[in-house]
């Protein structure tokens, strides 16, 4: 076990700093790339496992963006397609789309704009929903399907000889050596989608893509997501002087969610085109579909209490279904990607958390239980790749870090466990197709890090990227604390360097309040993040504490499943016991404390101030303000269905405690909000209104759940500095 917390802890709070103090300036966080300087995005390997592709901002124009590869073998780097290039063939999202919901989409789920053809010989660009596949040796672009404009989700198929992609919500096919375009499926519509996704599936399940080619080729099973029984949710956005309404499908808990089936259609159809759909049990969700060879699809099934996970094997000639194998959890099942068919009458790897841990295992071909590979109180975070070959799987843990990630390959077997990463922190991978090499960004708390190529054999580095050091920054200290009834609690400490003896200052605490989703992890944050926006705030005499309560603290299953059915006063527990423990610190202001969150930290922020009289003020974005205001798949997780848990949903709700409300409150929202929706801040400023209570409020026109924008995020963190500048200096 590294050394990791004893080592910030041990940071003497009078030691002289490294560096002189550098006064951060609010419009220097905003700005991208912020400043750290720019950092490489959207690695792809090429197939054959030999180049690594990443764009990457100049450093003196950061206006200017190159699309670069790296030979793995000799690390040389080169410039392959230019700035002027990219962007005709595929531009910066801010460049491609004027729609803010569009720009939030393509951002938050990290759709690429660049893919490798099969034979790493071509590259297929994405520019404003239309199509180039670039020929690498000639150094010349070709259109794809130039007549369709605005296609999503491009995929070459695995022989390289099609390209497919989702257009008007059904799925095409263009010959990758070009020729006429083919339909592939039909009757898609904006409420019957055909390979395409919905809202909710990628929010909530994280489905990225709406279909899958066959090994061979042959076929593609594709979702058919029938959004007709979803309710609409109105989203207002300006449009000149005029305000325009789009009707979002979108299901709040308790509304019935759209009606999924998968369907196999031949690639070169024998049948005239007609879909086989599979046999499934009129399951209410259908989070993960994947070949598990050329005949047969597997399908993962789900019950709408999301505690029962089916698996099952259909036949895609026919459609007929089988189970494999069952996985239950009295609280709930979190979806993951990681499942490996490894094909040969070899059978799968599956992770599972019914230890309370996540941990990874081997089933045959049966779906029976062969043994688990893994073991151990840590958690595997992904599989990262599976060399079947070689007989190594690739995974990613914080078994060596509990607030970090590693990378690590073992046998099928279990035996023979190595750590492939090297330093402390949090490592980002990505494998290339050989096993021969992985990209490796990483950072710590302190330290922004960079991007490098490892050989796995050997280990030889090749120094790919290093982001700018800042410095001057404050050290953060590290702890845990235990709470009355023995829950561990992180706590990320900032406090100014230099503090005047008897002197008392703010407190402000940072929270967020679920699963999945802690505060506190040991890499560094840069750009637009709070991370620096905190270090602002200690640097102008705040002491501001990152809390992470038992179930956002990265601590595994069994430790998250405290919240179920009680979202909201779990965390407000360790939050005030948090609170509590850094009030006693002899440089903080008990009567001077706040609070703020994001999204489900706003909610946090909103219930800790209706049910609890800790805090002095608390600023909420974006947040959630009743638990049947949010998103079915993802509320009906922790809470169950409102009609069957209506005392949960009462007791949890910020909206019907409002006449409760202690201390000063600021929301703030975007108005296009189609995640959290912008009648979250309504109905609380409504309830509010009615109980007397004032309180304070910003509005973001035509924002959506990020409020992006280098002068709206400005403006966003000048707001929070002036609210608790007013309510607790």
């Amino acid at each position: 076990m590294r050394n990791f917390a004893l080592a910030l802890l041990a940071l003497a709070a009078s030691a002289p700093p490294a560096f002189p103090q550098m006064q951060l300036k609010l419009e220097e966080i905003v700005r991208e790339p912020g400043p750290t300087g720019p950092a490489p995005t959207q690695l792809r390997w090429s197939p054959d496992g030999g180049t690594l592709a990443y764009i990457l901002q100049e450093a003196e124009d950061t206006e200017r963006r190159n699309l670069w590869v790296l030979d793995a073998e000799t690390g040389e780097k080169r410039i392959l397609l230019s700035h002027d290039q990219l962007t005709r063939l595929a531009p910066a999202v801010d460049d491609a789309t004027t729609d803010e919901r569009e720009r939030e989409r393509l951002k938050r789920y990290s759709v690429a704009s660049y893919l490798w053809s099969k034979d790493s010989q071509f590259l297929l660009l994405v520019s404003s929903g239309q199509l180039y596949l670039y020929d690498i040796a000639a150094e010349r672009p070709r259109a794809v399907a130039p007549e369709h404009n605005g296609v999503r989700d491009p995929q070459f198929s695995p022989d390289g000889r099609w390209i497919s992609f989702v257009y008007k919500h059904d799925i095409w096919l263009a010959p990758t050596a070009g020729g006429d375009v083919r339909q592939l499926t039909r009757g898609g519509t904006e409420d019957v989608l055909h390979g395409d996704l919905d809202w909710i599936y990628p929010e909530e399940l994280t489905l990225r893509s709406g279909y899958a080619w066959s090994p061979d080729s042959r076929h593609v099973a594709f979702y058919e997501i029938d959004q007709r029984q979803v309710p609409r949710q109105p989203i207002r956005t300006l449009d000149g002087w005029r305000s325009t309404v789009d009707m979002q499908r979108y299901p709040f808990a308790g509304d019935p969610g759209p009606k999924v089936r998968i369907g196999v259609v031949e690639a070169r159809p024998s049948r005239g085109g007609e879909v086989v759909w599979l046999q499934l049990d009129a399951p209410e969700y259908v989070p993960r579909i994947a070949w598990a060879n050329d005949e047969t699809v597997a399908v993962q099934t789900l019950d709408r209490a999301q505690r029962r996970l089916q698996v099952v094997a259909a036949n895609a000639a026919y459609g007929h279904a089988r189970l494999l194998f069952e996985e239950t959890d009295p609280h709930w099942i979190n979806i993951t990607d990681d499942w490996r068919f490894l094909g040969a009458d070899r059978g799968l790897l599956w992770t599972s958390e019914r230890s309370g841990l996540r941990r990874i295992e081997r089933r045959d071909d049966e779906g029976r239980l062969l043994g688990e590979v893994t073991s151990g109180e840590w958690e595997v975070q992904q599989i990262a790749g599976v060399d079947k070959e070689g007989g190594w799987i690739y995974y990613v843990s914080n078994e060596a870090n509990p607030i970090g990630a590693d990378l690590y390959r073992i046998r099928f077997n279990g035996e023979d466990k190595e750590l492939l990463t090297s330093g402390e922190g949090t490592h980002t991978v990505l494998l290339n197709a050989d096993f021969t090499a992985f990209s490796d960004e990483f950072s710590t708390l302190t330290d922004p890090g960079g991007l490098d190529v490892v050989q796995i054999e050997g280990g030889k580095r090749f120094e790919v990227h290093r982001a700018r050091d800042i410095e001057g920054l404050i050290e953060p200290e590290l702890s845990t604390i235990e709470g009355a009834d023995g829950g561990t609690i992180r706590i990320l400490l900032l406090k100014p360097k230099k503090i005047e003896a008897g002197r008392k200052l703010p407190l402000l605490l940072y929270v967020y309040g679920g699963p999945h989703a802690p505060t506190i992890r040991d890499a560094f944050e840069a750009g637009r993040s709070r991370g620096l926006f905190h270090q602002y705030l200690a640097q102008n005499g705040y002491v501001v504490a990152q809390v992470d309560d038992r179930a956002s603290a990265l601590r595994g299953h069994r430790y998250e499943a405290a919240l179920e059915r009680d979202y909201g006063p779990t965390a407000l527990r360790d939050q005030v016991a948090a609170a509590e423990h850094l009030k006693k610190l002899p440089f903080v202001d008990p009567e001077r404390v706040g609070l703020w969150g994001w999204s489900g930290g706003g909610f946090s922020t909103c219930f800790a101030l209706t049910h609890s009289k800790t805090f002095r003020a608390g600023a909420a974005v974006a947040p959630v303000t009743d638990w049947r205001l949010y998103d079915s798949i993802y509320t009906e997780r922790y809470m169950g269905r409102p009609e069957d848990e209506a005392e949960a949903y009462q007791r949890t709700s910020c909206v019907e405690a409002a006449g409760d409300l202690h201390g000063r409150l600021l929301l703030v929202h975007g108005t296009a909000d189609d995640n959290v929706h912008v009648e979250n801040t309504l109905k609380m400023t409504d309830a509010l209104i009615e109980a007397g209570k004032l309180y304070d409020l910003q509005l973001y026109p035509g924002k959506t759940h990020g409020i992006a924008g280098d002068e709206a995020r400005l403006h966003l963190y000048r707001t929070l500095e002036g609210f608790f500048g007013r309510w607790l200096r």
